[in-house]
């Protein structure tokens, strides 16, 4: 069927889905929530414009043939509907667990400065269209055949290009509105803990003869992340921040903190406790006041220590923090 006939069928398609009884559409709906699917984000470009929004309806249609075959159901109404319509590719680009935010601006839900598009870096498919920056994978597709049925247009992609992450990634899921993660997949023992920046001493501490491998921090079952002892540091460049200034040091290793959150799929109002470390008690006032900033109405746990000396004479302070994920990233 062509797009035209396609976009044609709607006043007869809307008008058949008015008497669909409404209890039949909220028992439909409700099914439907149980139901988990991985969350994409379908973008196209080409002489009908660029467009992308957030899809949870993908599927995979066969492997055989000249080239595999899926399919993308998108709202007749969505101006990237029009566009793929007009432009005929398309890129499925599967998210990660910590690119939900990309998820919510294409769905809608929240706006970016400079665009959708500026939320994320992007690179071009064979086929022209964009391909998301370290998605879990993405299937560049030309559109083979396109069906309306019921309020959205059924798009079917030949798939030209796949690529995808390694099998550590975690993808992000959507079910009963809301967002989660899988933690563990038959015998798949990755998924129990994942590590977030990896290293080892020797490339941290050189003047040092050290060879520990560690991490910033691990996220455990999906559901706990603990963040090594963070300090007024480059977690980059290594490269020590804030010389001889407590608070300052203090609001790098809380950013640190923040950061490496947010990578693990938390935030800093899901910390459950924090220990900070002081080589001087003096330091104490303006240390807790910097710490207090960041974690207004939060409410952890707190275990203050005095000691000796930090890994590094210049610096004053450390801060480790434990926090949960929440199961429901999109409302925290």
């Amino acid at each position: 069927m062509s797009i035209d006939s396609v976009l044609a069928a709607s006043v007869l398609a809307d008008s058949i889905s008015a008497d669909i009884a409404p209890a039949r559409q909220q028992s439909f709906l409700n099914a439907m929530r149980a139901v988990v699917n991985s969350v994409t984000v379908v973008t196209t470009d080409g002489p009908a414009g660029r467009a992308g929004v957030t899809v949870s309806a993908t599927a995979s249609v066969s492997v055989d043939g000249p080239t595999p075959l899926l399919l993308v159901c998108i709202h007749h109404r969505s101006p990237t509907a029009q566009a793929i319509a007009g432009n005929r590719v398309f890129c499925v680009n599967v998210l990660a667990v910590e690119q939900r935010a990309i998820s919510d601006i294409f769905a809608g839900r929240q706006e970016h400065p400079a665009g959708k598009f500026g939320c994320a870096t992007w690179s071009v498919g064979d086929t022209g269209a964009p391909l998301l920056r370290d998605a879990v994978a993405v299937l560049d597709c030309r559109v083979e055949d396109s069906l309306r049925k019921g309020s959205h247009i059924v798009f079917f992609g030949a798939v030209h290009d796949a690529r995808s992450a390694a099998a550590k990634t975690p993808t992000l899921l959507y079910g009963r509105q809301s967002y989660g993660r899988l933690t563990h997949l038959g015998n798949d023992e990755t998924m129990i803990h994942k590590r977030i920046r990896p290293f080892n001493t020797r490339d941290t501490y050189p003047e040092q003869k050290l060879d520990n491998d560690l991490c910033q921090a691990v996220v455990a079952r999906g559901t706990m992340v603990f963040v090594r002892g963070q300090i007024g540091q480059d977690l980059d460049t290594s490269a020590s921040i804030a010389i001889g200034d407590p608070r300052g040091q203090t609001a790098r290793a809380m950013a640190n903190i923040k950061m490496l959150l947010e990578e693990a799929g938390s935030d800093l109002a899901h910390i459950c406790k924090i220990t900070i470390y002081l080589v001087d008690p003096r330091y104490r006032e303006e240390v807790y006041r910097e710490i207090g900033r960041w974690l207004q109405g939060v409410f952890p746990v707190s275990t203050g220590i005095v000691v000796a000396a930090l890994a590094r004479p210049e610096w004053l302070v450390e801060i480790d923090a434990t926090a949960v994920i929440p199961d429901d990233p999109a409302n925290t």
